[in-house]
C-alpha cells in the first residue's frame, strides 16, 4: 500500500511540477494597472495574492514528496537532499512575493485617491520583482522536474512492472497540421491498463488501442507549427508511469526508409527501383536472395518460428534465467560490465571470440556505426548486474529480455561471447546474451554459430527485408556504388569473400567469414571492411581497392570475390544521423 500511495503522490507533484510557472498572466495584469483606477487596485493585488497560492500550493506538495521520499529505501539520500534545497529556494521566493505585496497593499492603503506617477513606478518595481522571481522560479521547476524524473525512472527499473514503447526517435519531427501516428507496444500491462494523453493547447492525441497490448496515438499537430510535447500516461492496478513525446517543427522524414510497406526489392518481377531515391536502380537487377515476406514484417525467416508461451515470456523476462548450452559452451561466469568503454557503442566493442558468430558480430559493429543512438535506446540498465533488452518476437510485437552480467566461457574460464577490446564485457556482450535467450525460445536448437546477419537483425529493428549480391555478379564500381549507396541510406551491409588469402594491407581475406562494411578512409579506395575478429591497431579495418588503385600489399582482384547481404534498418533508421563518414577508429 506504501508503494502505491507513493506512486500518487510523486505523479501528483509531476502533474504540477511539468505545467511550468508561466508569469505572463501576472504580466498583463500589472500592465492593466497603469489605465484602471485606484478603486480596483485592491482587486488586482487579491489576484496577484491567488497566483503566488500557486506557489505556495506547489511547495506545500513538494515537502510532502520529500517526506514520502525519506521513507523509502529505493531512493537516495543525496537525492532527497537536492530537492530539499531546491524547496528551501522556492519557499524563500515566495516569501519574497508575498512581502512584495505587502508593502504594496500598504502603500495603497495609504493613498485612496489619484493616480500618479510615482505609484506607477513602483509597480513597475512590483513587476519587475515577479518577472524575475517568475524566471528563477522556473528554472527551479526544470530543475526539480528533472530531478524527479530521474527518481521516477529510479523507480520505474526497481519495479519494472509497466512499461509503453513508442515506434519513433525520442525527438519527432513533423509538419505542420498535419497527423502524427505513433505505435505503441504495452510492456507487463494486465486487462486493466489504460494509456491516456495530455496535451498542449492547440495539439490534439487520440488513443486508439488495437490489441491489448498495442495500439496507437494520432497527434494532430498546431497549423502554426512550434516545439510540442505529449505527455503520456500508462497507468494499471498497482501502478501509473508517464512518458514524453517531443515535436520539432520541420520537414518530416521518407517514411519508405524504414516503414514495412516500401520499395525493397520483393521478388524478380519487383525490382524496388525507388529504393535508396533509385540511385541503385541500374543494378537491382543483379540481386537475389530476397528475404521479404508479405506474411511478416519480420521476413521470410521468421514464418515457421516458435511461439512462445506465458511460461516463456517470463523466462525471457527473468534476469537469471539463460540457455544451459550454446554452441557448445555450459559455463557462465559474472563479470563486471561497461556497456559504453568510448562514451558511445562503437564498432571496436564487438569484437569475435570462441564462438562462431561471425555475422552477428560484424552486423551490430555496423548497427553501432551507423546509428549508436539506437543501440543505446533497446538497452535499459537497471543495476550494474541486470540489464533489459528491447527486441522483437517473431510476430513482429515487441518483448522485453532480461540479461544479467554472467557471460558464457570456455571449460578453461575464457571469454567464448564477443567483447570490447581487453575482453570489456561491452552493450555488445549483453545484446548477444539476449540474443541467445530469444534463439533459445524461438528457435529452440539453434545456436549463434552460422546465424545469418539478415536473421539476426530483425530481432532489434523489426524489419526483415533484404537481398544479396553474389561474387563476380558486378564491376568493382558497381559494388561500390552497392557498399556507399546504401550506408549513405542508412541501410546495413554484411558480406565476406569466397576466396581465402588475398592481401589486404597487413591483413588477409578470410573465407566463409562475416564482415562489416563502411565508408573507405582512403579516397581512392572502393570501401573498408571490417574483419569481425578486431586484430591490430586499426581495429582490423581494411580498405578494398580495384586493380587500377590497388597500392603495395593489396590485392587488386578481391572485388571479384565479395559477395553482400545488405538490410533493412527497420526502426533504427529513425535514430540515423547520416550522411556516413569514415568509421575513427578510437585508441585502445
Amino acid at each position: 500500500m506504501k508503494k502505491k500511495f507513493f506512486f500518487i503522490g510523486l505523479l501528483s507533484l509531476l502533474c504540477v511540477v511539468t505545467s511550468c510557472y508561466d508569469d505572463s498572466e501576472l504580466r498583463e495584469r500589472l500592465d492593466n494597472l497603469e489605465v484602471v483606477t485606484v478603486a480596483s487596485i485592491n482587486q488586482q493585488l487579491a489576484s496577484l495574492q491567488s497566483s503566488v497560492n500557486v506557489l505556495v500550493e506547489t511547495d506545500a506538495s513538494l515537502k510532502a514528496t520529500i517526506e514520502l521520499l525519506k521513507t523509502s529505501d529505493q531512493v537516495q539520500q543525496v537525492q532527497i537532499d537536492s530537492l530539499i534545497n531546491k524547496e528551501q529556494e522556492l519557499a524563500e521566493d515566495i516569501t519574497s512575493l508575498q512581502q512584495a505585496i505587502a508593502s504594496l497593499q500598504s502603500w495603497v492603503d495609504t493613498r485612496l485617491q489619484g493616480y500618479t506617477d510615482e505609484m506607477s513606478g513602483q509597480l513597475r518595481v512590483i513587476q519587475d520583482s515577479i518577472t524575475a522571481v517568475a524566471e528563477r522560479t522556473n528554472v527551479q521547476f526544470a530543475s526539480i522536474q528533472a530531478q524527479l524524473n530521474a527518481i521516477s525512472e529510479q523507480i520505474a527499473r526497481l519495479f519494472h512492472t509497466l512499461d509503453i514503447l513508442f515506434d519513433v526517435a525520442e525527438e519527432i519531427t513533423y509538419t505542420p497540421g498535419s497527423q502524427v501516428v505513433v505505435n505503441y507496444t504495452l510492456v507487463n500491462c494486465d486487462d486493466k491498463t489504460t494509456v491516456e494523453c495530455i496535451t498542449e493547447p492547440g495539439w490534439e492525441a487520440v488513443v486508439a488501442a488495437t490489441s491489448a497490448d498495442a495500439g496507437t496515438i494520432t497527434v494532430t499537430t498546431p497549423a502554426e507549427g512550434g516545439e510540442g510535447k505529449v505527455i503520456v500516461f500508462v497507468g494499471n492496478s498497482t501502478s501509473t508511469i508517464m512518458r514524453f513525446l517531443f515535436f520539432v517543427e520541420g520537414q518530416q522524414s521518407d517514411e519508405n526508409r524504414y516503414t514495412f510497406i516500401g520499395t525493397w526489392p520483393q521478388s524478380a518481377t519487383t525490382p524496388g527501383g525507388a529504393l535508396c531515391g533509385g540511385e541503385l536502380s541500374k543494378v537491382l537487377s543483379k540481386t537475389s536472395g530476397r528475404t521479404y515476406s508479405a506474411e511478416s514484417h519480420m521476413g521470410s525467416a521468421f514464418l515457421q518460428d516458435h511461439r512462445a508461451t506465458a511460461d516463456e515470456m517470463a523466462w525471457l523476462a527473468d534476469y537469471t534465467a539463460k540457455p544451459a548450452k550454446m554452441d557448445g559452451f555450459s559455463k557462465w561466469s559474472a563479470r563486471r560490465v561497461t556497456l559504453y568503454p568510448y562514451e558511445k557503442p562503437l564498432p571496436a566493442d564487438c569484437n569475435q571470440h570462441s564462438i562462431g558468430d561471425c555475422n552477428t558480430v560484424s552486423t551490430l559493429a555496423t548497427m553501432a556505426y551507423l546509428y549508436p543512438r539506437f543501440i543505446q535506446s533497446i538497452i535499459t540498465q537497471v543495476s550494474d548486474r541486470q540489464f533489459q533488452v528491447k527486441m522483437f518476437d517473431p510476430d513482429g510485437n515487441r518483448i522485453i529480455v532480461g540479461v544479467d552480467n554472467q557471460v558464457l566461457c570456455t571449460n578453461d574460464s575464457y571469454i567464448a561471447q564477443m567483447t570490447g577490446k581487453s575482453n570489456r564485457i561491452t552493450w555488445a556482450t549483453i545484446l548477444e546474451k539476449a540474443i541467445m535467450k530469444w534463439l533459445y525460445i524461438f528457435r529452440p536448437g539453434n545456436e549463434l554459430g552460422g546465424f545469418g546477419a539478415e536473421g539476426m537483425t530483425p530481432l532489434f529493428t523489426g524489419d526483415g527485408r533484404s537481398f544479396a549480391v553474389s561474387p563476380g555478379k558486378c564491376t568493382a564500381e558497381e559494388l561500390k556504388l552497392f557498399v556507399t549507396v546504401s550506408l549513405q541510406h542508412g541501410l546495413i551491409v554484411n558480406g565476406g569473400f569466397n576466396k581465402g588469402g588475398l592481401k589486404m594491407g597487413g591483413h588477409e581475406t578470410v573465407t566463409a567469414h562475416g564482415h562489416s562494411f563502411f565508408m573507405a578512409n582512403d579516397p581512392n579506395a572502393l570501401f573498408a571492411i571490417r574483419n569481425p575478429w578486431g586484430q591490430g591497431s586499426d581495429d582490423h579495418v581494411m580498405q578494398c581497392y580495384d586493380a587500377d588503385h590497388a597500392p603495395s600489399g593489396y590485392d587488386g582482384s578481391i572485388p571479384s570475390t565479395i559477395d553482400l547481404r545488405i538490410i533493412s534498418p527497420g526502426i533504427a533508421s529513425l535514430y540515423y544521423d547520416g550522411p556516413a563518414q569514415p568509421y575513427e577508429i578510437p585508441t585502445f
